[in-house]
């Protein structure tokens, strides 16, 4: 491509772009205003104690169902696949896909299940000491903490099953989930097809939590302007955004120096 075909690249898609930023920066803009304009002390005061009653009151005890909702999700699902292994032949792809199709699935849910468990076990702790002056906050705070152990052995064990499940239907995977280097070693024995789907997944997944952590600074923005949340939020995103970006570049920087070309 010569310099006059960027040009009209360039120029084609300048005017959108700038549209869209303009449009983004008065709304973002307006909601700030009013925010900062209205009386919000009490609607503060509001999300606090129902952020406080979610953590002491409702957190813990959806911790512990989702100890119990895990496991009578995804057995069945991981026993159905096991039973679909013991009828496969070798070779039947079709039977091969549906297999893998319900070892992620359960994969899928554990891995689910256990982001949710974060959240919800940092909103347990969200009274902080104060949670321990009475039985009940006691209570809830060892049951929260029983919780989230349970979600995390549960997923585990079950990705550890699905994961030994798959070596079925691709015997040359014979990397053990308990590997520190269990990532890099099972990538390193996919074919160069699973590599590609990988490849176009994990873009496909940074693209999405680059434009996740953009809309997250924007909000957070106006929420510090409306409700004074501080500029830790801000920072944090700043730096899961910083991350994306640089290793991103130094990774798409390697690659075309080894030939293998990188996507932008």
């Amino acid at each position: 491509m010569d310099n006059n075909e960027i040009k009209r690249t360039n120029r084609k898609a300048l005017p959108k772009f700038i549209l869209l930023f303009v449009v983004c920066a008065l709304i973002g803009g307006a909601i700030g205003y009013f925010s900062g304009k209205c009386a919000l002390n009490e609607l503060t005061g509001s999300i606090k104690a129902a952020g406080a009653f979610f953590g002491t009151r409702i957190a813990p005890w959806l911790m512990l169902a989702l100890a119990v909702i895990v496991p009578a999700v995804c057995v069945p699902i991981y026993r159905c696949a096991k039973k679909l292994i013991g009828t496969w032949d070798g070779e039947d792809e079709e039977l091969a896909d549906i297999i893998d199709g319900k070892i992620s699935t359960a994969m899928w849910i554990s891995s689910a299940a256990l982001v949710i468990s974060y959240f919800l076990i940092a909103a347990a702790y969200s009274a902080g000491f104060a949670a321990f002056d009475s039985r009940p906050g006691t209570y809830a705070v060892f049951a929260s903490i029983v919780g989230f152990l349970a979600i995390m052995v549960e997923t585990i064990v079950i990705q550890q099953k699905c994961v030994d499940a798959a070596k079925h239907t691709n015997p040359v995977k014979d990397v053990s989930v308990y590997d520190m280097k269990f990532q890099k070693k099972w990538v390193d024995s996919c074919d160069e097809s699973e590599q590609s789907q990988m490849g176009q997944a994990a873009f496909k997944a940074y693209r999405a939590a680059v434009n996740t952590c953009l809309w997250l600074w924007a909000a957070l923005i106006v929420l510090h302007y409306a409700f004074d949340t501080g500029m830790l939020p801000i920072v944090m995103v700043l730096v899961i955004f910083g991350v994306l970006q640089i290793v991103y570049t130094l990774e798409c920087i390697r690659l075309s120096r080894k030939g293998g070309g990188a996507w932008t």
